[in-house]
This record gives C-alpha cells, structure tokens and sequence, in this order.
C-alpha cells in the first residue's frame, strides 16, 4: 500500500493561465466586445482589447512563469521555451509576432470550468488577412466541420473562422469547447453570455465602460475532459473536473458567491479594477469608525495591511492548545491567562501590520538593507494595555530561560526601557539568539513597543519603531503620497485594505539576490531547498494503491480529501509509470517512490494513468518552499508593476465590491534609495526641521 499526502490547485495550461492574467492588463475598450461572441453557460471568460505592449510584457519568461503559479500552476523556467517553440509550429510565429498579428486588437480566454478543455478567442487587426493566415499555417479542413468552417493546425490544435474572428482550442474532445463554439457559432447567438443574467447584474455594478472584464463561475461543474497522452517534450495536461476542488472561502466582497465579475478601467499608468459577486460578506456596510493606521505609516513602508482581529477569540484559541503545545506552554499559570485575557480585552479590534526595510548594527559590509516588521493595534485602554504587553513578554522570557539554561543555549539581557524622541518605549534585544551565519547577514533582531497616541505599536527593530513614531507625527512622509493620496483616503478607513510597493520591493529583492549570489549561491538550486523542506524530503500525494506487480502497476484504491491528488486521481486509476516511462519491473511501488523522490521539478510530479480505455498524462502540483525562486518572481513582478492597493468599497447600496489600483512601472530607476550607511549604523529619524524629501517617481 502507498500513502501519500497535502494539496494544491489543479494545473492551469500556461496560455491559460497568461489568458486570466491578461484580462487584468490595460487596453482602450473597443467597440467590439467578444461576450456576444460566446455561449451563455460558459464557466470563465476573460478579455481584453488594444493591448500589444502590455500582452508583449506578459511573455517575459521569469513573468510568464510568475502568472502560471499565481493561476494555480507548477511552472518550470523550460515551460517558456516549450510554448514559444508549440506557438512558433502552430501559427508560424513568434510570441510577439502573434501578438501583434492575433492579439493586438482583442482577445478573450473561454473555458467550460476549471478544466483543461480551454480555448482562445481573438479578433485579429482589420489589416490581417486571415485567408492568408490559414495559407501560412496549411491549415487542413476538419473531417468534422461545416458553416463556420474549422481548421486543423499542429497536435491538436484546430482553429475556426468565424467572420473575422478566430478560436483556437483542442479539437479532440468530441464534446468540447471547440465543438461547442463551432456549433454556437452556427446559431442565432440568442444564449450568449452578454444575454446571461447573471453576467448583466454583476456588469451593472461596475463602473461603465471598462477596458477589460473577468466572469467567472465558481459553481460551475463541467464534465471532465481527460487529456491525451503527450509526447515527452510537451508539459503535462492534467485531467481534472470543471469545479474548483478545495477552493477556500472567499474573503469581503467576494463571500458566498456564485460568480464574480472584475472590472478594469485605465487612467494613465493607473489600472483600475472593481471586483464584485452575488454573494454577501455578512458584515456591517459602513466601516466609518476604522481609525486611519495605515494612512499614517511611513512613506518607505514597502507591504501594509489593514483589517479587523478579534483577540479576545485568539486567546480562547490559545486556552483550547494542547498543554504540550509551546505556545500553550508560555502562559501554563492561570494568572498569566488571566493576564492574557486583561490584555486582549484591552485592545481594539483595529489592526495595521507594516513591513519596511531598515539597516542594522553588526552586519556584514555591504550587506542590503534587513526587512522589518511592525503590529500596530488600536487600545480602548492604553494604559493597562502596555503594563499587560510587558506581563506577556516578561513570561515568554522567564519560559524561553528555564528551556535556554537546561540546553545550554544564550540567554537574553533585561527588557531595556528607552526613549524615542519623547516617547517612552520599551525594548529587548534578541539578537543574541541568532547564529553567528545568520548575524552577519541580519545583524540585529528586537523587541520593542511602545504605545503612541493610544496605539500599541510592536516592531522587530528599534530604527523602524523610530520611523513609524516620526511619521506618525508628522515628521516623515507618509505612505503613498503623490498620485495614489486621493484613494489611500478611502482606502484608509475601509474595514480591509492592503498596500503593496512592488517596485521598490524588486529593487530590495535584487540587491538580497545578487548578495546572496556571492556569500552562498547554492542557494539558487532547487536540489538546496530540496533537503530543507518542512518535514525532509518525505512527499506524499494522498492516495492508497494497490501494486499489480504482475501488469507493473498500480491501482489506486481511495483519494485523500485537501491533497495533491484530489480532484486530479479516482479511485480506479491505473498509475503505470511516471513522466513518460511506464514501470519497468515487477515493483512498482519502488518505482514510484523513487520517481516521486527523484523528480525533476520539485513543485510537480507527473504521472502516466490509465483510465476509461484512455492513457493520459496527470501532473500533481506538490507543496514546495523556495525562497530564493520566490524572491526571484517578486523582483519579476515590480519589474512591471510599481505599487497596488486594494480595499472593500462600502459604497454601493447594493452590496460590497473590490477596489483595486496598480500603478505600472515606466522608469527602471529605483523609487526608493537602499544603499546601506557607509558607517554600517542604524539610520535616525530625521529632524522635523528636515523632511526626507519627496523620492522620483512620486
């Protein structure tokens, strides 16, 4: 028997992963809109129009690769290269090429559910000739076609030409989405989805005249659609169902739907989306009372969050941990729950976290600048609040030194009370508890808190809880300030709200990479993060099976629920190889486990399956921790985008909705500036007499 284990969702073909994401790019609207062109019970349609550059963009490799994983996808860097050479054989082109030739005018991804059964729908500029398209591509008439016409390309793909519009999907499945175009092409269009009520009240609801819409059908269950088997150059096709197995609950504006519809509006280097569902978020419609925290944080805050916790019901959580659970284990006196239970009665549920960047004592020369983390939590009463925080902290240290001195590990100094500027605050310094390696690279770790005009603020340095005060005062800039201030002022007091600067979030991320690269570039390998994964190199997919030693393979007998193999394997499957090699011997169960061991992208692993007469290929994303790859996508993203900001809006009567902006990247010149002091000391405040100024780009 084999089991194995944990989960992911199903695998996205890359052109359809980059199809979502380009309905979230920015174009003019044309007059044209592809929604009549589809049928009504489609279950996801994604369009764009007038978007060449943008589209262009979006086929980088390390960004391609970036939209593949954000759709749910595994992406191997050798994926990219796999589809410029399958675009290159099907129409002849390069991406670009294609783009401007197919794209450029407009676009539309359509698919039956979440399944594989995929196509595209665009409508090429008015100056190609699609006659002499089909010439080019020797595109062969379909056995099976009619009035539209349809097309045979390369593998599988076919193409159907439909008065100067083209789509493009597999033409194997007999009851697929490229059948089931062809044949709405061929009707009166009546049961379009710019007909379905569905999709007319959610379009109601969103400003008027967008640049590109994204609907999407969260309940749609559409047939399965087992793909074939490829040959071993091509990336594997999953066989999954249409519904989204193992889709967590969808936050605010979102909750409870049906179906969503998002919105996108361009103001010049400013995308603007508007998210909204037919479902409620059972929450209050007014979030008047939301005290500004996030407004107020410094300008150079690189991640931000806003929203609402309730503590009381995380300390009730820690009450009901095992006794031997170690966070239980640090309030195991009833007056130190007692004191737990004072305390979060103390705070207001309003709640900021802020992450910044700042440069620390005892580093390494030249090393960039340490990310640094702050809490930020309204109190109903300061005062009790910070002589409960200091009760709390009092009795991690007092738990951490009886575990420290009976395993002969450092022990840490006496909370130091200090001043910052005429703030009474509080710190202690943990630094001792890092390993000489890591101390060279991060220099020093905090502690410190202080309550400032009624406000718990935590942070992990002393420099950033300097920064936070100051700007909180007034003596710093504060956070997104310049063409993003007017809807930070509505961002700032929504009950939800998340502000991300990606750009100088890359900039910091490349300088880490490139350091990194010098001190320890085994780092970049895959196989380095292989042997440090939570739990070692022991994976599981969640299956049970049987070896059929004697047919070399394996019958699979049950499917976990939330693993890697839900929604992807039955019971019945017959696993008889991996990748593109069947089983060699009479025990598969080795074979399997050292393919699963062996495999040549730790985020997936492919399997050969025989089910319903039909062998076909099923790749399994699997949980995978890399931070250097992660590091690596997030530069790839503030290469594009500069800074994003998303908050609930309250203001429509009928219901809650989703705002959020994006501010494109036009300049490569860093917004902030991260180069470390030449004294390797903890950047101050400035004076209030002298306000950093304003940076580039603002």
């Amino acid at each position: 028997m084999i089991r194995v284990q944990k989960t992911h969702k199903p695998r996205v073909p890359i052109i359809c992963g980059l199809a979502i994401a380009v309905a979230f790019c920015a174009g003019a609207w044309a007059d044209e809109t592809l929604a009549p062109q589809v049928p009504a019970d489609v279950g996801i349609f994604a369009e764009i129009h007038n978007a060449p550059d943008l589209l262009t963009t979006l086929t980088e490799p390390r960004i391609w690769t970036t939209l593949a994983e954000l759709a749910g996808q595994p992406a191997d860097p050798r994926d990219a290269a796999f589809w410029r050479q399958r675009i290159q054989q099907t129409v002849g082109m390069e991406p670009n090429e294609a783009i401007k030739k197919l794209l450029a005018r407009g676009v539309a991804f359509v698919a039956p559910g979440r399944s594989q059964d995929a196509g595209v729908l665009c409508l090429p500029p008015r100056e190609t000739s699609i006659d002499n398209l089909l010439k080019q591509w020797n595109a062969r008439p379909l056995e099976v076609s009619g009035n539209p016409p349809a097309y045979h390309l390369a593998a599988n793909i076919g193409v159907i030409n439909y008065r100067g519009l083209l789509f493009f999907g597999d033409v194997i499945p007999a009851r697929g989405m490229f059948r089931q175009m062809q044949t709405y092409m061929a009707s009166s269009h009546e049961k379009s989805l710019a007909n379905d009520p569905d999709f007319r009240k959610l379009r109601l609801r969103v400003p008027a005249n967008p640049d590109g819409l994204l609907f999407v059908r969260l309940n749609r269950a559409a047939p399965t659609l087992p793909a074939p088997l490829v040959p071993q150059t091509q990336p594997g096709t999953a066989s999954q169902p249409g519904t989204i197995p193992g889709l967590p609950a969808l936050p605010g504006p979102l909750h409870n739907a049906q179906n969503i519809l998002v919105s996108l509006h361009r103001s010049g280097q400013l995308l603007r989306f508007m998210a909204v569902g037919d479902g409620t978020d059972g929450t209050a419609a007014s979030a008047a009372d939301m005290p500004q925290l996030i407004g107020d944080l410094p300008q150079r805050t690189l991640f931000a969050w806003q929203g609402q916790v309730d503590y009381p019901g995380l300390v009730a959580l820690i009450k009901s941990l095992p006794a031997t659970n170690a966070v239980r284990n640090v309030f195991n006196l009833e007056e130190q729950l007692a004191a737990l239970d004072q305390f979060a009665a103390a705070l207001a549920p309003h709640t900021c976290v802020a992450i910044g960047a700042v440069h620390t004592q005892q580093r390494e020369p030249g090393a960039p600048p340490m990310p640094a983390a702050a809490l930020l939590i309204s109190t109903r009463d300061p005062g009790h609040v910070e002589q409960q925080f200091r009760t709390i902290v009092d009795a991690g240290i007092a738990s951490y030194s009886v575990f420290a001195f009976a395993r002969g590990l450092p022990l840490l100094n006496p909370i130091a009370d200090i001043t910052i500027g005429n703030q009474p605050a509080h710190l202690l310094d943990l630094s001792p508890l890092l390993k000489p390696q890591a101390k060279q690279a991060i220099g020093q770790v905090h502690l410190c808190w202080a309550i400032h005009d009624g406000v718990l603020i935590v942070a992990s340095h002393r420099t950033w809880l300097e920064q936070l005060i100051a700007a909180r005062e007034g003596k710093q800039p504060r956070f997104l300030n310049g063409d993003l201030a007017p809807l930070m002022q509505s961002a700032a007091k929504s009950k939800f709200t998340l502000a991300i600067q990606t750009g100088p979030i890359a900039d910091l991320g490349q300088l880490w990479l490139d350091y990194v690269s010098k001190i320890n570039p085994d780092v970049f390998s895959e196989q380095w993060w292989r042997t440090r994964q939570p739990g070692g190199t022991n994976v599981q997919i969640g299956i049970t099976a049987t070896p059929d030693t004697a047919h070399r393979r394996l019958r699979v007998e049950q499917v976990l629920e939330h693993t890697p193999a839900t929604g992807r394997l039955r019971v019945g499957d017959q696993i008889v190889g991996h990748g593109n090699i069947r089983f060699a011997t009479d025990d598969p169960v080795a074979e399997f486990r050292a393919a699963l061991k062996d495999r040549p992208l730790a985020r997936r692993f492919e399997l050969l399956i025989e089910r319903d007469g039909r062998t076909i290929r099923v790749i399994l994303p699997l949980p995978f921790i890399n931070p250097a790859l992660t590091l690596q996508r997030l530069v790839a993203i503030g290469h594009i985008a500069q800074r994003a900001v998303y908050y609930d809006d309250y203001s429509d009567t009928n219901g809650p909705r989703g705002a959020l902006t994006i501010e494109m990247r036009t300049d490569a010149k860093p917004l902030f500036d991260f180069t470390p002091p030449t004294s390797n000391t903890p950047a101050t405040t400035p004076p209030a007499a002298t306000p950093e100024p304003a940076p580039t780009g603002e």
